[in-house]
């Protein structure tokens, strides 16, 4: 019998949630969503109940799993509800607007030994999945570039008067009140976890970020990082540029691996493009001298994702994926912010191993 899962929230990422569920074959018994408009095609579809209020959903003992879709201001109180109601969490990233918040959340799902899961899906880029198989080929990794510039249209130059970046004197912006930050939080979340997953946490960087005058979020965070694997270059920027990028359409997701004995090279397309547009891996062997491409067919990393965490879930175990995910990222966030704004170079203090 397969897992049965109620989801909370219905916006636009949610349809890839659902799609991922639809393909593994998971029943869907419940969507929530404040606004029944989003969440009624979804419970048509799946011939699931509605309901408002999420904690209809974890008094419902036969859901077993629970998908957090919701903004991350409200992934907290989500999130440590559902583990107390004995609930299996996938949890959209970022998993907490700060990191005390990811370090609650975390803790108590160790705790009660709950299956847990920040859903940082670029893990499941195949280009991605393939340069994690190959990383020992590499023998002794010295160096590491990864970044991520995301088209966000002219914010350099002109200042939003209404909308998403829009920062109203004396208030926040909506960027800010739903996600915690900017492009540091909105787009250099996802490499951070990259970092993390090809590299192992860091333990120092130094790190400058720049907002500018009147506004409230980044445009640019850029940072140097130590790791037992070497030393990590590491940008995500907002910018105006339109045809730069693996498919020249301003996204600009890349990530090089230098090591003793080759290099492996990661370019992929824009998050919710993947269905028409492909990813590519090139590696370098230093001691063939043979180069090769590994080029992938578009496919979402969305619904490789939704397999792991469910097929992980029906056999009631945590997998290979720690709980402590969106703890790391949220952590690293704080560092990058702090010293930011020190000036400093600062150790990281991983508060939970």
């Amino acid at each position: 019998m397969t897992v049965t899962v109620g989801v909370i929230g219905c916006g636009s990422i949610s349809r890839f949630h659902f799609a991922g569920i639809e393909k593994y074959g998971a029943r869907v018994k419940w969507v929530c969503d404040l606004n029944p408009a989003a969440a009624q095609p979804y419970a048509g579809k799946f011939s699931a109940a509605y309901t408002a209020d999420y904690r209809e959903i974890l008094a419902d003992p036969e859901v077993k799993a629970v998908f957090v879709n919701v903004i991350s201001s409200l992934h907290k109180e989500m999130c440590l509800a559902a583990i107390q109601a004995g609930k299996a969490v996938i949890c959209e990233k970022t998993l907490a607007t700060n990191a005390d918040d990811a370090l609650e959340i975390v803790r108590l799902a160790e705790k009660k030994g709950t299956i847990f899961y920040t859903s940082y899906m670029k893990r499941f880029i195949p280009a991605v999945v393939k340069a994690k198989e190959l990383m020992p080929s590499l023998e002794t990794i010295f160096s590491t570039y990864i970044r991520t510039y995301q088209p966000w249209g002219p914010i350099w130059e002109t200042t939003p008067t209404e909308g998403f970046f829009y920062t109203p004197p004396g208030g926040s912006s909506t960027v800010v009140k739903n996600y915690g930050g900017g492009v540091l939080v909105c787009g250099g979340s996802h490499i951070l976890d990259l970092t993390v997953f090809f590299l192992g946490r860091p333990t120092r960087l130094f790190a400058t970020m720049f907002t500018p005058e009147g506004r409230d979020y980044d445009l640019l965070a850029s940072a140097l990082m130590q790791t037992s694997n070497g030393v990590v270059h590491w940008e995500a920027a907002g910018h105006p540029l339109t045809r730069i990028g693996f498919h020249r359409d301003g996204w600009d997701k890349r990530i090089e691996i230098n090591g003793t004995r080759g290099r492996l090279e990661i370019l992929s397309a824009k998050w919710d493009e993947v269905f028409h547009k492909d990813s590519l891996l090139i590696h370098y062997d230093n001691t063939s001298g043979a180069v090769t491409e590994y080029r992938y067919s578009p496919g979402s990393p969305f619904d490789r994702a939704v397999a792991f965490f469910l097929s992980n879930i029906e056999q009631g175990t945590q997998g290979t994926q720690s709980r402590l995910t969106g703890y790391d990222v949220d952590e690293l966030i704080a560092h990058i912010n702090l010293s930011a704004r020190t000036g400093k170079a600062v150790d990281i203090d991983w508060r939970i191993r």
